[in-house]
């Protein structure tokens, strides 16, 4: 009997470690993943002072062409955050595990970081901030900045 308690802490110990470490392992991958297509963005071929952004109207949603020409959408509802393509025309889930505030800011600033900004020619940085939520309830948050190239 006096071991129960023991074993008992331990099996919960192990489930929670899991619940976080599988939590943790889809926030560091959607949010590396958001990185990797907003660096992408091109410029606009008509207004080259310009990024090619096609929609900047929300911090949980996303709209821009890569260099290749694709159009790339970004959307956040709960409890997905979604990544979509033009061409070859795909959509799938990065997370399943967005939190009920459907947390994902996307933040647009100028090169000096501290300015927000949405002119489309004076973008230098977007800011990703994304909080999850593991099984257990605990939320976690991962931020990254994004230096947009200069192509």
């Amino acid at each position: 009997m006096a071991a129960v308690p023991l074993i008992s802490s331990g099996i919960r110990t192990y489930a929670t470690t899991t619940n976080s470490r599988e939590a943790l392992g889809k926030l560091r991958y959607a949010t590396e993943r958001l990185a990797r297509e907003i660096r992408e963005v091109r410029r606009n071929p008509v207004t080259p002072t310009d990024f090619e952004f096609t929609s900047l109207a929300s911090g949980t949603s996303l709209q821009f062409r890569k260099s290749d020409t694709v159009q790339v959408t970004i959307t956040a509802a709960t409890p997905n955050v979604t990544l979509g393509y033009s061409s070859p025309a795909a959509s799938a889930p990065l997370t399943d595990l967005l939190n009920a505030n459907a947390d994902l800011n996307l933040s647009y600033y100028l090169a000096d970081r501290s300015t927000t900004t949405t002119s489309l020619s004076q973008i230098a940085y977007v800011r990703i901030h994304l909080t999850l939520t593991d099984r257990d309830g605990n939320s976690l948050n991962q931020e990254t900045w994004v230096a947009l190239r200069n192509q």
